[in-house]
């Protein structure tokens, strides 16, 4: 799948501001990925898709880490600086940085690399990464927002307006293939629950979580098709009295060759 990341980082930038209200999953995920990290690690610790630095903050209360920070979104890196401004920033893709070769004791990315081309990104994380550096990262898998997929094949809406997701099976495949050797890989489903459509679709606006494939549907969407769209969800509220979605979340933790 070919990215548009001129559309991520509009979107995500766009996002910025409301992220945090909504960032709930991701900040859980974080918290799942440090706990993860070695007893006792210290050194330099790249964040690759830092967002609005909720994670890199922890680390910086840690007192451990060199910190440096990408994310190809601008107004998360004016949050993430603000937030944490110890910290070093650059705003770029994070499959191809200006960072030194060989830098980081520790890469760390939580809920980014579903926007890259894997292979690039880990190539790249493994350039930045020492010898022996570890690598820890969550993304989502193929099984998240599988709701809002059938909704719209409810609707006989059978474009691409979902983001295709990596399987754990591809990622540990992907990460032997880029020089790295798998230490840990597990995915975990969490459902999150809204009262009403429009706050089901809110929360997704508010993470940036839109569809960033060069090959998706531009244009207006429709009135008709949209609120079938919607009927679909407005029906599934009446008979259950909420609404879910489900969020595949992968932890990994690698090393590099």
């Amino acid at each position: 799948m070919k990215l548009a990341k001129n559309q991520i980082a509009r979107q995500f930038s766009r996002a910025a501001a409301t992220y945090d209200l909504a960032a709930h999953l991701p900040n859980e995920m974080a918290s799942n990925l440090i706990e993860m990290l070695p007893t006792g690690v210290s050194g330099h610790l790249v964040d690759l898709g830092c967002g609005t630095g909720w994670a890199l903050h922890k680390f910086a209360q840690m007192n451990r880490f060199e910190l440096t920070a990408v994310d190809i979104a601008p107004g998360m890196i004016e949050i993430a600086s603000a937030r944490t401004p110890s910290a070093t920033f650059h705003c770029c893709d994070l499959e191809q940085t200006p960072l030194n070769s060989n830098m980081a004791d520790i890469v760390f990315s939580n809920a980014a690399l579903q926007w890259c081309n894997l292979d690039r990104a880990l190539r790249e994380i493994h350039r930045i990464g020492k010898p022996n550096g570890k690598v820890v990262f969550s993304t989502f898998g193929p099984k998240t927002l599988t709701e809002v997929r059938s909704a719209w094949e409810a609707a006989n809406d059978f474009e691409r307006r979902i983001h295709d997701f990596e399987s754990c099976t591809s990622i540990k495949t992907a990460l032997r293939r880029n020089g790295f050797e798998s230490l840990a890989l597990d995915s975990i489903e969490r459902r999150l629950t809204y009262d009403s459509v429009d706050m089901l679709l809110r929360s997704i606006k508010q993470l940036g979580a839109t569809n960033a494939s060069v090959d998706r549907r531009t244009g207006l969407l429709g009135t008709q098709r949209y609120q079938t769209f919607r009927n679909v969800f407005e029906t599934r509220l009446e008979r259950e009295g909420h609404l879910a979605l489900t969020f595949e979340c992968i932890f990994a933790i690698a090393k590099k060759h």
